[in-house]
């Protein structure tokens, strides 16, 4: 989505933002946005996503890594109000950032046009799901790199990926992606606590309110962008034949830390 729709929108957004652009970025996700009372358990779903991504960066791969309860935690979660299944969302979603990491193009525009695939759902499930989808990629990518070394069939696959030969050289990159997903999960908490406030009950002025709602709609926007950066630099990872990497291009450019302490 390359041109701002209307700028009259009932959801409203913060005018004391610091920047035109922020302005006019705020106004484009606002857009977006058309809840129609449809509900996920966001908390828990997230639980269940932290529990793929600990195992992923666990050093040693063991065949008793709780796999029943995650499968639980899983199975429980339901999308209310969807006529789609959850697992049938998330693989529409990870099709579309898959899609999206082959082609080059913008990284914005392609935000947005997920951003319009949540429109029906809260600020805190667009960001879950999102996250949700991305695991996916993360979790098999990880898997693959654990396994191949010993494991016939991951061999085979890091193979067709045509993994690189010296993974040492890639180090420092495992570490900023990890370090960048653990900081997406933060935020994403943060989030999740905002929506869950009963704000109908708290005394608050409304300009807070909107300055509050206008971090939190950009919160969500850098969320999903660095979702798609991610999947991007593990689709980079596979692809790289021992060449030098340079972390400094996994820095987002969105300072997370604002967002800790909504």
């Amino acid at each position: 989505m390359n041109n701002l729709r209307s700028v009259n929108h009932p959801w409203g957004y913060s005018s004391s933002s610091s920047s035109t652009e922020e302005d006019f970025l705020i106004k484009q996700i606002v857009l977006t946005h058309d809840p129609d009372g449809r509900h996920l358990d966001s908390e828990l779903m997230l639980c269940a996503l932290e529990n793929i991504m600990s195992y992923a960066t666990i050093t040693q791969v063991s065949d008793q890594h709780g796999s029943a309860s995650a499968k639980s935690d899983l199975s429980s979660i339901k999308t209310v109000g969807s006529e789609d299944s959850l697992g049938h969302t998330i693989h529409k979603l990870s099709s579309e950032i898959l899609c999206n990491c082959s082609v080059g193009g913008n990284t914005h525009a392609k935000t947005m046009n997920l951003f319009d695939m949540l429109c029906h759902y809260r600020w805190d499930a667009k960001a879950v799901l999102v996250l949700s989808a991305f695991s996916t990629s993360y979790g098999e990518f990880w898997l693959v790199m654990k396994l191949y070394p010993s494991n016939p069939l991951a061999a085979s696959i890091a193979l067709l990926k045509q993994f690189p030969n010296d993974l040492s050289l890639l180090k420092a990159r495992f570490k900023a992606l990890t370090m960048l997903v653990k900081t997406i999960i933060d935020v994403t908490k943060c989030i999740i606590k905002f929506e869950g406030l009963p704000m109908r009950c708290v005394l608050i002025d409304d300009e807070a309110i909107m300055a509050s709602k206008s971090q939190i709609y950009m919160a969500t926007y850098w969320v999903i962008r660095s979702a798609l950066i991610c999947s991007s630099h593990i689709r980079d990872l596979i692809a790289m034949k021992n060449v030098q990497v340079h972390v400094p291009s996994l820095q987002p450019p969105f300072i997370f830390s604002d967002f800790r302490n909504i």
